[in-house]
């Protein structure tokens, strides 16, 4: 038997509004609701996101000097992206190596990738290729 990630766990300053980033934005569906915690899936992972309830939190790190980013495919980027900009959810870079910065100005929307942060500056690489990340194998999820 091999391990397998299964669940991701992140605490929100403003659950409300993550879960309209995490649901509204980029598709995940609601599979469970308790008390200041939803339950997100894609069929395969568990992404709880809390209601944080403690001592206020230094400020999360964001952008291209974050700590910790997610990585997710959609079924099509253009979609997605205008879903993000229509909900307020600002897109920061095309592409996924940063490299490019998104000019919100432009009528071309990202065409391979782009950077978005969630509520609480978590920074999400979107793409609707199947091969971007290594050892991931969607396609024969899929079947």
């Amino acid at each position: 038997m091999s391990t397998t990630l299964v669940h991701i766990g992140v605490r929100t300053t403003d659950l409300e509004k993550s879960i309209r980033f995490w649901r509204d934005a980029l598709g995940l569906r609601v599979f469970s609701t308790m008390n200041g915690c939803y339950d997100l899936t894609d069929g395969y992972h568990n992404f709880r996101v809390f209601q944080h309830g403690g001592p206020e939190r230094p400020q999360h790190v964001g952008g291209m000097l974050d700590y910790l980013h997610i990585g997710v495919r959609v079924p099509n980027l253009r979609e997605a992206a205008e879903r993000c900009e229509d909900l307020g959810f600002e897109i920061t870079w095309e592409g996924l190596d940063g490299s490019k910065p998104y000019d919100p100005n432009s009528d071309e929307l990202p065409s391979v990738a782009f950077k978005v942060e969630d509520p609480d500056g978590i920074v999400v690489d979107i793409t609707e290729q199947d091969d971007q990340w290594p050892g991931v194998d969607i396609a024969s999820k899929s079947e």
